[in-house]
């Protein structure tokens, strides 16, 4: 049987833009804020966009037969105000902590392990940036 492997990817970011809309926190309104698998940029048309409050980027490290390394990268506050980030990446942290549930459209099954989040540099410095990877155990579905 041919199976395809699941887009962990997507479904995180829509999984933490849920969560953090039902915090109903104000420092995390997701209208505000950018989550994603890639880090944002500004639209050509507007290259003097101002850049969102806060960021979460989510990026597919690769997958075994069952099991599936996910990056997390969290943008917030700034380099001289790391706060921001060091809170939103432990919120982000629990929830991902927290996302397994009997689901058909939850492709986690478990999560394994999880290291992080650590203060990385920021060459651009404009944004305090947190890094934290887990390993997660996934379920594919049937090619058909």
């Amino acid at each position: 049987m041919r199976l395809l492997d699941p887009n962990v990817e997507l479904f995180l970011t829509d999984f933490i833009r849920v969560e953090l809309t039902a915090l109903a926190d104000p420092r995390w309104d997701v209208d505000a804020g950018f989550i994603s698998n890639r880090e944002w940029q500004p639209p050509a048309a507007n290259t003097n966009a101002p850049p969102p409050a806060w960021q979460v980027i989510v990026r597919d490290d690769g997958i075994s037969d069952d099991e599936l390394t996910v990056g997390i990268t969290v943008l917030a506050g700034d380099v001289d105000n790391p706060d921001p980030a060091k809170q939103l990446a432990a919120i982000v942290k629990a929830i991902v902590k927290d996302c397994v549930r009997i689901d058909p459209t939850n492709p986690i099954t478990a999560v394994l392990e999880f290291n992080g989040p650590y203060s990385v540099d920021d060459d651009s410095g404009v944004q305090a940036r947190r890094y934290m990877n887990c390993t997660l155990g996934t379920v594919s579905t049937p090619l058909t």
